[in-house]
């Protein structure tokens, strides 16, 4: 989520129901301009044409797509039931289930997968009964799972100012507020890229890319 207005995106395949995460070299950044608030073509529900693609998949990262941002073409937002629709065919019950046996807990609360492993590294699920927490200045899910709650790293852009660091405290408490009060909610999830760990050794840290709730499902705010 750091560097200057870099930012990443991830979305599904609408053809075949399979997650899609969209890279590309560091000569062709996908960064904030790409936004759709920004007159560009991605955002929440938002169907694009991504042009021509070319597989490049490194496990975990088997979604991994390369394209030019050039090429890439907004068709239209979707409406809430339809995004939420496909949300709902493509989610998994839990974490545990979409990432299987290769997701260890690390330390206490800190769920990852070893580099080098894993067959996926996107996933959504429903989250019930969690909330957004604040830890030293940095946005955490406490995100239940089959065996206790994972503390998991928020990078979805919406919940921060335009430094990409700031927190939009009034945006974390409205969304608290709708989960408490029962609203469907959905988490996407994804692996970082792989860094070190000096107890672990290099390993694709779960984060959670992004919330979508029911009563707000394709909003530029969540």
């Amino acid at each position: 989520m750091k560097g200057k207005s870099r930012i990443c995106v991830a979305g599904i395949d609408t053809a075949t129901s399979q997650h899609v995460r969209p890279v590309t070299p560091s000569t062709d950044l996908i960064t904030r301009a790409l936004l759709r608030e920004n007159g560009g073509p991605f955002g929440p529900g938002a169907l694009v044409d991504l042009g021509p693609v070319v597989a490049c998949p490194n496990p975990p990262e088997t979604e991994d797509h390369r394209f030019a941002t050039v090429r890439a073409k907004h068709i239209e937002d979707v409406s809430d039931d339809a995004y939420l629709e496909h949300l709902d065919h493509v989610s998994d019950a839990d974490v545990q289930t979409a990432f299987g046996a290769d997701l260890v807990t690390i330390r206490r609360r800190k769920l990852a997968v070893p580099a080098g492993r894993g067959t996926r590294s996107l996933a959504v699920v429903p989250i019930v009964d969690d909330e957004l927490r604040i830890y030293f200045g940095k946005l955490y899910l406490m995100l239940g799972t089959p065996n206790a709650t994972a503390q998991v790293r928020v990078t979805d852009i919406r919940f921060y100012d335009s430094d990409q660091e700031t927190i939009k405290r009034d945006v974390v408490r409205d969304v608290n507020q709708r989960l408490a009060a029962g609203r469907k909610a959905y988490a996407m999830l994804g692996l970082a890229r792989a860094i070190p760990d000096d107890e672990a050794g290099d390993v694709h840290w779960l984060m959670a890319n992004g919330l979508c709730l029911a009563d707000r499902a394709v909003s530029d705010v969540p």
